[in-house]
């Protein structure tokens, strides 16, 4: 009875997490700026605790990041940052060009259209190397064998996984190394599943998104240059996006991946000149009686290098879930499914998952032809 006790106040403690203090980007920087002199650790904690209520774009978040005294402190920024992707810039950091009249705006979508049909065929087949880093704000420890669900205010560090994206002939294949197979084999397969970043997601949603209604949103600026917003929403009849999440706990404990057509909303930023899409930001509409209360992803495009030349191509992708996450003391498997064994709390979870490409190259096959002895 005293162990029992002892691990339902251990529960009653853990449950009552206080929000974490909302503050803007300027907010942030002075913050930063005077920790100065403090270990790693404490200023980890001290940026944990915050939530930004604007977007920290790529640029501060570099800037920030070099002014920060170690690893912690670093992925603790990294982790509000990423919260903060599908927020507003700040008010100052918008540009006050005039709004492109009708006939300007009409000439950015068909220049955006042309551009999704001839960068995907000019793409060439390529490896990339890809970065996981997945947050969450809920902690799961152990006393006495009894699982201990802490939620958090902060976002707490999973994992890091890494992958080699190969994508040939317009398909996309995903190698895990060995040792994160071996490390991450189950976790690596939990959560918001993000696909074909390197064109099906951007030619599929387009599609879905050219066909509908754009609606002017704003200018922004990237690296000096003006950057054209637009605003759409996709009814789900029109919908081609599918929510792909793992796993739901099903009637007699089975453990199931879950997929829904939803309708969603978001905005795409564009290069003016080029049409090159530079941001795609989807916000999933979800059915109410669905168990996933939130399926968000933003991707950032930019130019890399790849055999010599130069093209727009994903460098960066956030994503972010709220879904109901069965906590037990393990899984059983029988007769081909999947099942959870004792169940201790089923909370409501959000994570973010933090995804860099880099280090692209050709990918090419090696072929030597070996002479052979004439008789």
């Amino acid at each position: 009875m005293q162990k029992l006790a002892l691990v339902v106040m251990l529960i009653t403690l853990v449950s009552s997490a206080t929000a974490a203090k909302r503050i803007t980007v300027g907010d942030l920087e002075q913050i930063i700026a005077t920790s100065h002199g403090k270990s790693d650790k404490e200023v980890a904690q001290q940026i944990g605790h915050l939530e930004l209520t604007e977007r920290l774009n790529a640029a501060q978040l570099d800037r920030l990041r070099s002014d920060l005294p170690g690893e912690k402190s670093r992925l603790a920024l990294l982790a509000i940052a990423d919260a903060s992707v599908f927020l507003d810039l700040p008010a100052t950091d918008i540009p006050s060009f005039p709004v492109p009249d009708s006939a300007s705006q009409n000439q950015i979508r068909s220049l955006a259209a042309n551009f999704i049909v001839t960068s995907l065929a000019k793409m060439p087949d390529f490896l990339a190397h890809r970065t996981t880093t997945r947050f969450s704000n809920l902690k799961v420890s152990s006393v006495f064998d009894q699982p201990i669900i802490s939620p958090s205010k902060e976002f707490l560090l999973l994992d890091r996984l890494n992958a080699t994206v190969v994508y040939r002939n317009g398909k996309e294949v995903v190698e895990t190394p060995q040792e994160d197979i071996a490390t991450n084999s189950q976790a690596g397969m939990t959560g918001l599943n993000n696909w074909g970043v390197f064109g099906p997601l951007l030619s599929v949603m387009m599609t879905d998104v050219l066909a509908g209604k754009m609606d002017w949103s704003h200018w922004e600026q990237d690296s000096g240059r003006p950057t054209a917003v637009f605003s759409y929403f996709i009814t789900k009849d029109r919908s081609s996006y599918t929510v792909r999440y793992c796993c739901f706990l099903e009637d007699g404990g089975i453990m199931r991946e879950s997929k829904i057509t939803s309708a969603y909303h978001g905005e795409v930023a564009i290069d003016p000149v080029s049409g090159a899409i530079l941001r795609f930001v989807l916000k999933a509409d979800l059915d109410t009686n669905f168990p996933i209360y939130r399926a968000d992803i933003m991707v950032e495009y930019g130019p890399v290098s790849i055999g010599g030349r130069s093209y727009i191509s994903p460098v960066k992708s956030v994503s972010i879930s709220t879904a109901m996450e069965v906590i037990s003391k393990g899984i059983v498997g029988h007769d081909g499914q999947i099942f959870y064994n004792d169940i201790a709390g089923k909370p409501n979870v959000t994570a973010i998952n933090d995804v860099v490409f880099d280090t692209y190259h050709v990918f090419s096959t090696d072929m030597r032809v070996l002479p052979t002895d004439v008789q």
